[in-house]
């Protein structure tokens, strides 16, 4: 089974275990989309349960990774056809690292080798830090995001060439006076976030600023102390907690193509560097070169980025080669497309051709709502 690895980087507060168990509750039934998620051990799926209920009807505000701990969370991703018949696509699974020992530590050789192994980093930032910021305080929280969060999160995916998504955490506290777009501008102006980013496109490796709110619009209000006080009746709304998730494969997969395409051009410019006089050798070390590209594209793709061409081509489609841009119109073809996938899942392969099916649908969604979620440099 194809397995995913997301860690998920955030400060103390930023909301990292509360995002998870709101994206759990939300994808734990097959509801709006033809996929669900399920947790093999038991005792996590309490925890995250347990943590879900405590946002909802608790006094307290559930507690957060301890110093100690990278919480390990592995969510099997599902697809049950109109027989009841339930088949597994593929795990994702989530690396939970404690906020205060990711601003505090300068060397964790631990995480340094779970990052190199990750998929996708997520990057959680405190909606309620970015709100201040946004508003033009000068108060404790924004100096600490501008010194000790963001450079730390920075730090940590410098260290690989992966897929970031920065996940705006509480997003519910910011939506009602700025936009995306005046967010992505304000972080922009931080030179090393800006530095991040060129970067990234410069690999052609995706990055996206997502949107979320792991309670959604009128659950819970900020206090003058900085902590967020719940509103008595209310009830949670999550918005968009699906979409990171959804933007692992379709992402990971330009990010791999882009990494192959940079050794095949590797590969030409050395063969074109040689003279005419040796020809002949050239010849040779061409189709030894070409063996060797394709030994290398084991290692570059790895197994969980290996798919069928149907899948590969959906992705594609998707916009990693040949953009289409995302509309309303694409999403009702892209229901349809499902819808019929759907109709075709007899095993792992096809219950996962059904779930990227999903997951295109999902990123599509997002693009059209927030077209300035793909930070992309001009």
């Amino acid at each position: 089974m194809k397995t995913y690895k997301i860690i998920t980087l955030g400060a103390s507060g930023s909301g990292k275990t509360v995002f998870l168990a709101s994206m759990f509750k939300s994808l734990s039934i097959q509801g709006n989309y033809t996929f669900f998620l399920d947790v093999e051990d038991q005792t996590k799926r309490k925890r995250l349960n347990s943590i879900y209920t405590q946002v909802v009807t608790g006094d307290r505000w559930p507690r957060g990774t301890t110093y100690s701990d990278v919480s390990e969370w592995t969510f099997n991703c599902r697809v049950k056809i109109p027989t009841l018949e339930t088949y597994t696509a593929c795990q994702f699974t989530y690396f939970d690292y404690a906020g205060g020992r990711l601003t505090d530590s300068e060397e964790d050789p631990e995480f340094e080798n779970l990052i190199q192994q990750a998929s996708t980093i997520l990057g959680l930032l405190d909606g309620q830090k970015i709100y201040s910021l946004m508003k033009g305080d000068s108060n404790i929280a924004v100096s600490s995001f501008m010194k000790k969060d963001l450079p730390n999160i920075l730090k940590w995916m410098h260290k690989c060439r992966v897929p970031i998504h920065f996940v705006i955490s509480k997003w519910d506290l910011i939506e009602d006076e700025f936009s995306l777009r005046q967010v992505r501008e304000q972080l922009l102006e931080i030179s090393e976030f800006e530095e991040l980013i060129r970067l990234r496109n410069q690999l052609n490796s995706p990055v996206r600023l997502i949107p979320v709110s792991s309670i959604g619009p009128g659950f819970a209000s900020p206090q003058t102390d900085g902590s967020m006080r719940k509103i008595s009746g209310a009830v949670p709304r999550p918005f968009q907690v699906e979409a990171p998730l959804a933007c692992v494969l379709p992402d990971g997969l330009k990010a791999r193509l882009s990494e192959l395409k940079e050794k095949e051009q590797e590969i030409e410019k050395t063969k074109k560097g040689k003279s005419r006089l040796f020809s002949n050798v050239l010849n040779f070390v061409g189709r030894a070169a070409q063996a060797s590209l394709e030994f290398t594209r084991i290692f570059i793709v790895p197994v969980e980025f290996e798919f069928a061409p149907a899948i590969i081509s959906k992705l594609i489609g998707s916009g990693l080669e040949n953009y289409q841009k995302a509309s309303l119109e694409r999403a009702e073809k892209l229901k349809q497309e499902r819808d019929d996938s759907l109709k075709l899942v007899k095993d792992e392969e096809t219950a996962l051709t059904n779930a990227v099916d999903n997951f295109v649908l999902i990123q599509n969604k997002l693009e059209h709502d927030f077209p300035d979620s793909d930070l992309i440099l001009a």
